[in-house]
């Protein structure tokens, strides 16, 4: 029986060991913590506010120091102890957000220390992404890894699911600072499962992503300060000659700098509005509390599972240039809807069905250009092609998050969410007039 169950659920395999089960728990704590601040630091930003364009610059200073010290991060990450780097994180993190909280609670709190937050927690998810992705090969078997990476994806699916909404429930019941303290204490957590958990001594070498980490940290301990400043030089020095091969690979292949520009173009207009515009769209348009706004990242998350589940359905899917494409014709399709006029008794069903498609389209286009870019991409290339397309695709985001907001202000976010949305259908539209795109199998 213990048998059939182990084979039945063989996602959890990775429980098994018991370091993965102390940072799977304490990072699915701390994923409930970082949905709670996405509300709440929104919420407050208006509260404090009432300006789009201020929550746009909040997020852009996020944004932007993260996509800074990504590069940077990875290679800390390569050189030092990953589980201290996420130790250090949570507990820096856990200590600014509770400080946050305590100004929000003692009615102090000004717009200026949420930029500080933005920009101190964009620095370290930098630091501390990278490490979180790169410690389960040290945790757990070569054959568990599927398992781990289906379990950290579902407990990053539980943040965003259950997330929002508990953001919501606290600010509801004690306020921003309410939501805030929620996610300073999930840090904690984390920083308490990070420190319990021991990393083994006695590591396959066919079970670590990089063998060059345990010895440069040898050589580090051995030869001292400088001689580890100088090593992780010449590593930067040859990951940057790397970076530029990958450009190179990228700038070759037509459906591929063609997927990543439209995706940036279509940043400004989907994601800015998302997430600069949508709290304000909620107060002002929809003349509704902070519940809605948890309600709308819960419905997003719906329809990112539903679409990622789909996709995942099929063995091999055909025409999936053209697929991938009419993802984000959905997701922008549900954009327009959030700025449409209509009946009051009817705004929060359509605003539920927009955020949900919207999610349903990312989720969509997600899973499918994934699936081309490892089938298609030489896996020599894989990991720079990958890094080349996701700071791509976010490069223009505080563009987007800037431009959202001060027309929002301007002119009121409805018309943003109409105007992003229908910029993201024409640049879609253009794209599909590429030969390389719609024979993209």
């Amino acid at each position: 029986m213990g048998i059939v169950l182990k084979e039945k659920f063989r996602f959890t395999q990775a429980l098994q060991s018991k370091p993965f089960a102390l940072l799977w728990a304490g990072q699915s704590i701390s994923a409930l913590g970082n949905g709670a601040y996405i509300t709440a630091i929104s919420w407050q930003v208006l509260q404090l506010t009432n300006s789009a364009a201020d929550t746009g610059l909040v997020l852009s200073a996020y944004m932007i120091t993260h996509i800074i010290f990504l590069l940077v991060g990875g290679v800390i990450a390569d050189t030092l102890p990953r589980r201290l780097i996420m130790l250090w994180s949570d507990i820096g993190r856990a200590f600014i957000v509770l400080f946050i909280a305590g100004l929000s609670w003692t009615h102090t709190l000004q717009f200026w220390h949420l930029i500080v937050l933005a920009v101190f927690f964009g620095i370290i998810s930098a630091f501390f992404k990278p490490s979180y992705r790169s410690l389960p090969p040290q945790l757990v078997h070569a054959t568990s890894l599927s398992s781990a990476n289906a379990l950290t994806e579902l407990s990053d699916q539980m943040g965003t699911f259950i997330g929002p909404l508990l953001g919501a429930s606290c600010i509801s019941f004690a306020g921003s600072a309410g939501a805030f303290a929620f996610d300073g204490v999930t840090f904690l957590f984390s920083a308490v499962f990070l420190f319990l958990l021991r990393v083994p001594k006695k590591l396959r070498e066919s079970e670590i992503d990089d063998v060059n980490e345990v010895n440069l940290q040898s050589k580090a301990n051995k030869q001292g300060i400088y001689n580890a400043l100088s090593l992780i030089g010449d590593k930067t020095h040859q990951m940057v000659a790397e970076i530029g091969e990958g450009i190179s690979y990228v700038t070759r292949s037509i459906w591929l700098w063609m997927t990543i520009l439209v995706v940036s173009i279509v940043n400004i207009g989907l994601t800015g509005p998302l997430e600069a515009s949508l709290p304000k769209l909620v107060h002002d348009f929809y003349k509704a509390d902070v519940w809605l706004l948890g309600v709308l990242g819960t419905a997003s998350a719906i329809g990112l599972a539903l679409g990622t589940l789909l996709v995942g359905q099929f063995r091999h899917l055909r025409r999936r240039g053209l697929l991938a494409y009419l993802a984000i014709i959905i997701a922008s399709v549900g954009v327009i809807a959030f700025g449409l006029p209509i009946a009051e008794p009817y705004e929060a069903m359509v605003a539920f069905l927009a955020s949900a498609s919207v999610g349903f389209g990312f989720g969509m286009h997600g899973v499918i250009w994934l699936t081309i870019l490892q089938e298609l991409v030489p896996s020599d290339k894989l990991g720079r092609v990958s890094s080349i397309d996701i700071l791509g695709s976010f490069c223009l985001i505080p563009l987007g998050y800037t431009i959202a907001g001060l027309l929002s202000d301007r002119i009121g976010p409805s018309y943003v969410f109409i105007a992003g949305g229908l910029l993201s259908l024409i640049v879609t539209s253009a794209a599909l007039c590429v030969s390389d795109i719609r024979s993209l199998e």
